[in-house]
């Protein structure tokens, strides 16, 4: 049996007893010296490999005595040793943490624990933004002196509790500019992150629990008046948010706010929010963005971190909810430019000299060894730039060459990672292996997309740590699947375990990926990389019925990016205030659908990013089923939806597509007219509501009577008939007839027709209007049907 002991300063009488008969005894060097215990039965703990084997060896009659600081069990060895499939005895102890924060009488109830052993500290810096009680179990480089550097300017106090249950034991409460001074560090130690003094009655309470990391970004919103809590109430109703309301004395509220908050909307005049910003400011990678909105609820003006704050897309957003103006300063928002630093790659270098050299209309030089889909960009920059005063180098490597320009590194997401492991490594062994293997091969962390395993790994806990510290997907892959790839390297050892020969080397295969680096490994892992082939994308987007505001946030997304747009001309001059500087439009006349469907084709395969547009949604009657049928291998497609005419007709006419419903075209361009015939007579046995698209035009002038003769030989002559020309545009134009009375000659090519079916019928609305209905045939509930409580 393997009996693990947690103490904290003091070994028991017990762990004592067990020491003098244990077979084998793995502790700290001072402990297992305090203990007596002979060199050959002891092990040092270190490294904990070698203590598992020890301990893996050892007969099933034999004990075996692990002692551990604070409690094992909590961020300790006992994990370890129960996942290597051991049988434990656990004798609990006081946790450093829990003694840390009984140092200072402070509940920890509340309280997020981080470990920072052996890896970064961006999980205890994001924790300690977001939460007012942090715990860091620390390490070296990871420790009270880094903690403050990163979150010092949040006007956090640090605690730090050093050999807590020793006779040498020290607790000190620290501001963060004394944090950052201290030198005399004595270890183990654990390092409390408050938002307050421990004296802060909030701390003691738990009322400043506000959020937990993962949430969306907390909004706070500093008011002083009645028409600045109506606006504040109207903004969370735009945003979908319940924003933290700071409502009083802004000299004291908005530094609050500053330290809780992701974004701040100040209902103040921009001079007094400015003059109280000023202090406060730091760092614009993590200052909060702040917004004014002026008394009247007019304005939206983004004052700090307009980019990496989000302050320019929030205030783009209230204003769009609120009917006011964006006022957006930022000089790459205000010529309609790209920031490189909001593109969602990783980032490094001179982003103000580059930014400067875009702005200027100076040549700017860009360097891609693999043609990975930027955002539009001006003509001022290319792969040829003469005289070039700046550079963007777009790259996966870490080595970039040298250059007296102002240059930005970007890394795209381009890289996938294969790992396998033996069962209950640690993050800590996985990570070593990535970094010395991503380092050995010149590629960079930060274009790593996602790791890839077989699904028997899946939910290994060092590889469920590994891709949350990264901030990746774990994808995984069936042993089946896996050995369908062909590897450099199979193992036979790897296939009698796992059932495939390949892990780390298959899965970046089955992922698509192109393999770069072949299996590295460690004795508990393996590692292989590959890079993502480069596809451009071709988006085809739905504009919708024509009315901007039916225009959808995802199609107004797909036509910034677009570096090239291709379109009908009238569809293209629909969104042409949409288009970026430097985008390259196609814009052509009707007929030419298979000239702009290649073209789009043959852009994205070399790589851009393209939009080709088309009214309503693409799927109706649109472009989306010629761009496929065309051939679309080596690019990503993206059907991108939009209001289609019927639907917007039929909101326009009340609701006549409440029921069962046809949509036909009478085009006979790609259709012949025996089957649009024969269509016809099967939506009027079928008794349908039926949307006939196209369905006059200069030239097809028999059509639409034939087809009102069709349907009208299965309904009666007064069943509602109806058409809408423009819909949703300035020259909307609507007729409700009947079969009996409708006249073809009111149509056009720009209109949709409905025809009724037997039970589609009139109504008037309050107003006197008239509306159609297709009755929905509900089966209401009988009336005492019985009511349950919410």
């Amino acid at each position: 049996m393997i009996h693990v002991h947690g103490y904290l300063g003091e070994l028991s009488d017990d762990t004592r007893a067990l020491a003098k008969d244990a077979a084998l005894v793995v502790g700290g060097r001072r402990h297992l010296a305090d203990l007596g215990v002979a060199p050959e039965r002891q092990v040092v703990l270190g490294a904990l490999t070698p203590a598992l084997e020890r301990l893996g060896a050892l007969r099933p009659d034999q004990d075996a005595l692990v002692v551990a600081s604070g409690d094992p069990g909590f961020h300790g060895i006992v994990r370890r040793i129960r996942l290597a499939g051991h049988q434990v005895r656990v004798r609990p102890a006081v946790s450093s943490v829990a003694a840390a924060f009984a140092a200072v009488a402070l509940p920890w109830d509340d309280a997020l624990v981080v470990s920072a052993h052996g890896k970064p500290i961006d999980e205890a810096v994001a924790a300690a933004k977001w939460h007012p009680k942090v715990a860091v179990l620390t390490s070296q480089g990871a420790g009270l002196v880094e903690l403050a550097a990163a979150v010092g300017h949040l006007g956090r106090a640090f605690v730090l509790a050093e050999r807590l249950g020793e006779a040498d034991e020290r607790v000190r409460v620290l501001t963060a500019r004394e944090a950052m001074a201290v030198e005399d560090i004595a270890e183990p130690n654990v390092v409390l992150i408050l938002d307050g003094t421990p004296d802060t009655r909030a701390l003691i309470s738990g009322a400043s629990f506000a959020r937990t990391e993962g949430h969306e970004p907390v909004v706070g919103q500093v008011t002083n008046s009645p028409a600045a809590r109506r606006h504040a109430d109207q903004i969370d109703g735009v945003l979908g948010v319940a924003s933290i309301r700071y409502d009083g004395p802004a000299s004291e509220l908005l530094p609050r706010a500053w330290n809780e908050c992701d974004l701040i909307v100040s209902h103040l005049a921009l001079g007094a929010t400015t003059r109280l910003v000023a202090p406060l400011l730091r760092d614009k990678r993590t200052d909060p963005g702040v917004v004014v909105i002026d008394e009247a609820g007019r304005f939206a003006v983004p004052l700090v971190g307009g980019h990496a704050g989000g302050a320019n897309d929030l205030a783009r957003r209230i204003a769009e909810g609120l009917g006011s103006t964006p006022v957006l300063t930022t000089a790459t928002d205000a010529l309609d430019l790209p920031a490189l630093d909001t593109l969602g790659w990783a980032y490094s270098g001179d982003v103000a000299g580059v930014t400067r050299a875009l702005i200027d209309g100076a040549p700017v030089l860009i360097e891609k060894a693999h043609p990975w889909p930027l955002p539009p960009l001006p003509a001022n920059v290319s792969v040829d730039a003469v005289d070039a005063r700046a550079r963007i180098v777009v790259t996966d490597r870490v080595s970039v060459s040298a250059s007296e320009l102002p240059t930005v590194v970007l890394h795209p997401k381009s890289l996938v990672v294969g790992m396998g492991c033996n069962r209950g490594t640690p993050i800590e062994t996985m990570r070593a292996l990535l970094t010395e293997t991503l380092a050995a091969n010149d590629l960079a962390l930060e274009s790593v997309t996602a790791i890839t395993t077989v699904d028997l790994k899946a939910g290994e806990l060092g590889l469920l740590q590994l891709v949350k510290q990264l901030g990746v997907p774990l994808l995984d892959f069936t042993p089946e699947t896996l050995a369908e790839q062909d590897v450099p390297t199979p193992s036979a050892l790897v296939q009698g375990h796992v059932g495939t020969p390949s892990v780390a080397e298959a899965s970046v295969l089955a992922h698509g990926a192109e393999l770069l680096v072949p299996k590295h490994r460690n004795p508990d892992a393996t590692c292989a990389i590959g890079r993502i082939p480069v596809r451009g994308r071709l988006s085809v987007v739905g504009l919708g019925p024509g009315s901007r505001d039916l225009l959808t946030p995802r199609a107004v997304e797909r036509l910034r990016q677009a570096t090239f747009i291709v379109g009908y001309g009238p569809y293209v001059k629909q969104i042409r205030d949409l288009i970026r500087p430097g985008t390259r439009v196609l814009a052509s006349k009707m007929g030419t659908e298979e000239m702009r469907t290649a073209a789009a084709i043959d852009a994205a395969r070399g790589g851009e990013n393209v939009a080709l547009v088309c009214g309503g949604d693409p799927a109706i009657y649109a472009m989306a089923s010629p761009v496929l049928e065309q051939g679309t291998d080596g690019i990503d497609v993206d059907i991108v939806p939009g209001v289609t005419a019927s639907l917007a007709v039929s909101a326009i006419l009340g609701a006549p597509l409440g029921h069962d419903h046809v949509t036909l075209s009478l085009s006979d361009l790609h259709t012949s007219w025996e089957n649009i015939e024969k269509r016809l007579f099967a939506a009027a046995d079928g008794d349908f509501v039926v949307a006939l698209y196209n369905p006059r035009s200069r030239t097809r002038l028999k059509h639409l009577p034939r087809a009102l003769e069709i349907l009208g030989a299965k309904r009666a002559p007064d069943t509602p008939v109806a058409v809408v020309q423009q819909a949703c545009r300035k020259r909307q134009k609507v007729i409700t007839s009947t079969l009996r009375e409708f006249r073809p000659e009111w149509v056009d090519m720009n209109s949709l027709v409905v025809v009724g079916s037997s039970t589609t019928k009139f109504v008037t609305t309050g107003g006197g209007s008239t509306m159609i209905v297709t009755p929905r045939d509900y089966t209401w509930m009988p009336t005492d049907t019985k009511e349950y409580p919410a």
